[in-house]
């Protein structure tokens, strides 16, 4: 039983595998999501089900090999399976943008994210109703530090098999990811959602973590939120040779303008960069649209005919250009039916003319004041990657201290600042300092704190993270 799309491994998401009733020892993997061909091997996170007499035992298979906790199932039971992942991305692949001068397409680029899997399970027995509510059992609770991008799932892998499923979903999640440590012990997944898929906690439309009656923190037990913020992508891209041969006298070169894309979804910056990159080609040029008649025995290219989308190079002395454009419209009228012969005209453009790659919003399209330009020659390589994986690890009454998920670059540092502004060497009112470990302990002021962490290379002028990683501390001082 195999989908026919696959799943991105980005953003949060849960996949209940279905309600399984067993009626014999059974072998094979539940709800297997699989980097490569469908077999154990290359199985990333699935449930692996075994014989264990006239029952079964249930455990966790994480890269092809058995991890985690097991249970065995008892008869009359029922099992309701989950597996939830939090990705440190959103998306896992950048948008593609094409364009006449790019018919390969602009930007596709992978995107790397560690991955967390807690695979659960809910033991219902019908004779008891408070099994219905009571928490799902968590098998394995780990992190893939270089997940795939996509998956292939397939809700049954398996040669002997005797059970029935009720259901199967695919959720997307909110995306908050929360974690909770009581007093001396490791920090363990606490389950979003309804108490009837054994969930211990949920999230309110306003935003407020709400625990349920039984599993609400003992007193000191540390509770971790993730979570990511959104906002419309945005980006601004400067074409410093154009400007330059567009100067003179009384004019400085620069040409602007605003545009919000509709289609293709430019789901991050940058997506609008390399957006912004085609555009900013195609403004360059010249618009061109026109129409070309000829009769069928002379088609261009002895060309046995032409179609809408192909496209043609037009060499036109007369006009000043040769051009190289796309068929919009071909209409043919039959002259000469008993011998074949029809008139064609044709009907062309270039993207600059009439745009054919993009569509755009209708609206207002404003430029925020904190948004910074980008040079054309930089567009996908003036950023370093986000320290997503960046917590506080421990917090005494004088101080906090950060582990950034990753060592800085060679050459590099990590800047961390009191607030989401100000970043690079010219502004140090309010840093909190520039460090060249990844764990790093920096002071503490009050209750309640928040420090916002980027990662720099050693570049002039330095290269930063995009976005920063806020990392906020609400625990008394005593």
């Amino acid at each position: 039983m195999l989908f026919q799309e696959q799943i991105e491994a980005g953003g949060a998401m849960v996949l209940q595998h279905g309600d399984f009733s067993f009626s014999g020892a059974s072998h094979g993997i539940a709800g297997g999501l699989y980097a490569g061909g469908i077999s154990a091997a290359h199985c990333v996170a699935g449930f692996l089900i075994t014989a264990n007499a006239s029952n079964s035992t249930i455990q966790p298979i994480i890269n092809g090999a058995a991890a985690g906790s097991s249970m065995t199932t008892s008869s009359g039971h029922h099992y309701v399976l989950t597996t939830r992942f939090y990705a440190d991305e959103n998306y896992r692949r950048q948008q593609m943008f094409y364009s006449q001068e790019h018919p390969g397409g602009v930007g596709g680029g992978s995107i790397s994210a560690a991955v967390r899997l807690v695979l659960e399970l809910h033991d219902i027995d019908p004779g008891n109703p408070a099994s219905q509510v009571a928490g799902s059992v968590v098998l394995y609770d780990g992190v893939l530090s270089n997940a795939p991008q996509y998956c292939q799932y397939a809700l049954i892998n398996a040669i002997d098999l005797n059970c029935g499923i009720t259901f199967m979903r695919m959720l997307r999640e909110v995306d908050v990811e929360v974690r909770s440590a009581r007093p001396g012990e490791n920090f363990r997944s606490r389950l979003l959602g309804s108490r009837v898929d054994g969930a211990e906690c949920t999230v309110t439309s306003s935003g407020v973590l709400d625990f349920f009656s039984h599993y609400v923190p003992v007193l000191n037990e540390a509770i971790q939120v993730r979570y990511r913020t959104s906002g419309r992508a945005a980006a601004r891209v400067q074409d410093a040779a154009s400007m330059s041969a567009l100067q003179s006298v009384n004019d400085d070169g620069t040409r602007g303008k605003a545009v919000r894309l509709k289609l293709p979804t430019a789901r991050t910056s940058a997506d609008c960069e390399n957006a912004a990159v085609l555009l900013l080609q195609q403004a360059a040029s010249t618009a061109w649209k026109g129409e070309y008649k000829c009769w069928s025995d002379f088609l261009p290219g002895d060309a046995a005919d032409v179609f809408p989308g192909e496209a043609v190079e037009i060499d036109a002395p007369s006009r000043g250009g040769q051009v190289r454009a796309i068929v919009r419209e071909v209409e043919a009228s039959v002259r000469d039916l008993s011998g074949e012969h029809a008139e064609y005209t044709i009907r062309f453009a270039n993207d600059l003319a009439s745009p054919v790659a993009f569509e755009f919003e209708t609206g207002q399209a404003g430029i925020p004041a904190s948004l910074k330009t980008v040079a054309l020659t930089n567009v996908g390589s003036n950023y370093l990657p986000d320290l997503t994986r960046a917590e506080i690890v421990q917090a005494t009454s004088s101080s906090v201290t950060i582990d950034c998920g990753t060592a800085p670059i060679a050459g590099g540092a990590i800047e961390i600042r009191w607030s989401d502004s100000g970043w690079g060497p010219d502004n140090d009112r309010n840093l909190i300092g520039r460090f060249s470990t990844q764990t790093i302990s920096v002071p503490r002021l009050g209750e309640v704190q928040s420090f916002f962490v980027k990662q720099y290379d050693g570049s002039s002028p330095a290269k930063y993270s995009r976005n920063a990683t806020a990392l906020h501390i609400d625990v008394p001082l005593s």
